[in-house]
């Protein structure tokens, strides 16, 4: 059975007439007829009955076309599809992201990315960027939204999104929010109750890195793997902490929170995505890629 043969006996059970559908096939009459008949000859059924100007579908001719309009439909659905993932437009996406941008970054870019591209799947791994680079490296994900990545890799590209450098995050209630202080220096910080995250995070890795170097000693009241926990023990009032602000969703800056430049702080830290140098990636995760670069260059347009 051949796919042709199932598209001349569409034709015919539609025309109800084998010139026409030949016609409409853009093949010989006699051709048509030939591979109508060779298709009666494997299914060992009569199709057709024929008179002399027209043919009408049997009873198992009228049963055999449902089926094979189905199975048309479901072949051009399964075509459409293929286009679709070739294009980008479908496909699942397999993330991995630091928790902080998790929560804060990827839900606001997701939802415009969404927009463009509906049919796609986006399938999120949470974990340290240590970790996310390694399993980029495996192939367990196709991509890394991670921060200050250090990498000595030929297998991977590293694409600097944005950087940003460390400002003190404090409750909208500590008294240098209700002081209206501009900004702080990195003595003045070792002189609060530090809240930080714990050496498994690159932040918490930047925080005791950034002191150490200035030879400033700290005891943080408080070391904690999450993120979440961290700004909640800030906004209670408990401590303030370091940290960098695409990591604080903008909702809450100004109103439960408050950030504030550090001024003998210069250094920026690099937020990137990372991806396989070898081996090809999904065509969804490249249009992920470059709707993320679009939109950066939009925001800094503005």
């Amino acid at each position: 059975m051949e796919f042709h043969q199932l598209t001349y006996f569409l034709a015919a059970a539609q025309t109800q007439n084998f010139r026409k559908a030949a016609e409409l096939c853009l093949v010989a009459q006699s051709a048509l007829s030939r591979q109508i008949a060779a298709l009666e000859g494997e299914l060992e059924v009569e199709l057709f009955t024929r008179h002399k100007k027209r043919v009408v579908l049997t009873p198992e001719g009228q049963e055999f076309a449902l089926y094979v309009r189905n199975a048309m439909e479901q072949l051009q659905e399964g075509q459409q599809w293929l286009t679709e993932l070739h294009s980008g437009q479908r496909g699942t996406i397999r993330l991995g992201c630091v928790e902080s941008l998790a929560s804060a970054f990827l839900p606001t870019f997701f939802a415009a990315f969404h927009q463009h591209y509906p049919q796609v799947r986006l399938k999120v791994r949470v974990n340290h960027t240590d970790e996310l680079i390694s399993m980029v490296e495996q192939g367990e994900i196709e991509l890394g939204l991670v921060l200050d990545p250090h990498l000595q890799s030929e297998l991977l590209i590293v694409k600097e999104l944005f950087r940003q450098p460390l400002h003190l995050l404090v409750s909208s209630q500590h008294q240098l929010a209700r002081m209206n202080v501009p900004a702080v220096t990195l003595e003045h910080i070792t002189s609060e109750q530090l809240l930080l995250l714990d050496q498994t995070s690159r932040m918490g890795q930047i925080t005791k890195r950034i002191f150490a170097q200035r030879g400033l000693s700290i005891q943080p009241l408080v070391e904690i793997e999450s993120v979440e926990g961290l700004k909640e023990m800030v906004r209670q009032g408990i401590g303030v902490t370091l940290t960098l602000p695409a990591l604080i969703r903008s909702s809450q800056v100004g109103n439960d929170l408050l950030l504030l430049p550090i001024t003998d702080l210069p250094e920026e830290f690099i937020f990137a995505l990372v991806y396989r140098r070898v081996g090809s990636i999904s065509r969804a995760a490249r249009e992920f890629i470059n709707g993320i670069s679009h939109q950066l260059m939009k925001n800094i347009q503005l």
